[in-house]
């Protein structure tokens, strides 16, 4: 039953009050060129293409000491082999009209899995640059735009030769490089702790972990460092080459030598006195 106040009654044959009715919003028409974007009626996604057969580790003793240990978040792929054995090259994945992290996400692929080392040492440093392959980088789940085919991103861990540990590590983020002291990243015996992520609106990259990330999210349970392969430990120079010379399209390998020289310029600390483009006795063989 309706409450009402001794104000509210209304005296014998006294009218109410007439009660404009609330304004109706005005509707507002959609541009005359407003769509909404769908898949054309043709569009369709051919059976993905399994990855690489991954490589044999093959890898110095100070690559492996430094390696990075990986978790990645349920929002994107796993690294896989870019190249096997014979030369064949990772075909990549679609990135438009699928998820974030369809088909390049099974737990097959921590198992068949490899990881790229080349160091540089001069000048009291040796700075460790560890490359991984993902196969798509996707933005927006099911739409278009934005993403491509293929994504390579990178670690570089710094090491002084004068006290022989890690000082700095440079997690890459988009073409440039976050860089942190040792002793505000989190570590895994001597493999500092790296998550690939989304980043927020923008496309995949890798980030320094945090508490929150013990809650490990990928398939094994544990934080993960894939086969390592050192820049002379592939199989022949050939297959090495191969890898250097294919386009990738908008993703780049760091550790390549048409790159590398400019991305240790990228992740290398300040007040560092480093040569880019000089190795004295690195990057060594396993």
């Amino acid at each position: 039953m309706a409450r009402f106040t001794p104000a509210a009654v209304l005296l014998l044959g006294a009218a109410a009050p007439a009660v404009a009715a609330p304004p109706t919003a005005a509707r507002v028409a959609p541009p005359s060129n407003f769509s909404i974007a769908v898949p054309p009626s043709n569009f369709t996604i051919a059976a993905a293409p399994n990855p690489p057969t991954a490589l044999p580790q093959r890898a110095t003793a100070d690559d492996l000491r430094w390696q990075p240990s990986l978790d990645f978040d349920t929002d994107g792929c796993y690294n896989v082999p870019a190249i096997d054995a014979e030369g064949n090259v990772a075909e990549g994945l679609p990135y438009e009209w699928v998820g974030l992290s369809s088909d390049c996400r099974d737990g097959s692929d921590l198992d068949n899995n490899n990881v790229y080392a080349r160091q540089r040492c001069n000048s009291g440093w040796c700075v460790y640059l560890y490359g991984y392959y993902f196969e798509k980088d996707v933005p927006v789940a099911n739409f278009f735009g934005g993403g491509h085919r293929h994504d390579w991103e990178h670690i570089a861990v710094w090491v002084s030769t004068e006290t022989g540990r890690a000082e700095y590590v440079g997690a890459s983020q988009h073409g440039n490089y976050e860089l942190k002291p040792a002793a505000n990243v989190r570590w895994d015996g001597d493999h500092p702790k790296i998550v690939y992520h989304k980043d927020g609106a923008s496309t995949h990259c890798f980030r320094f972990a945090n508490e929150a990330d013990e809650k490990i999210e990928n398939h094994k349970g544990v934080w993960f460092r894939g086969a390592l392969v050192s820049y002379n430990g592939f199989p022949s120079t050939e297959i090495r080459d191969k890898l250097f010379a294919h386009n990738f399209g908008a993703a780049t390998i760091d550790f390549k030598d048409a790159t590398f020289p400019g991305a240790i310029e990228k992740a290398k600390p300040d007040g560092i006195s480093f040569d880019v483009n000089l190795d004295e006795g690195s990057p060594g063989t396993p």
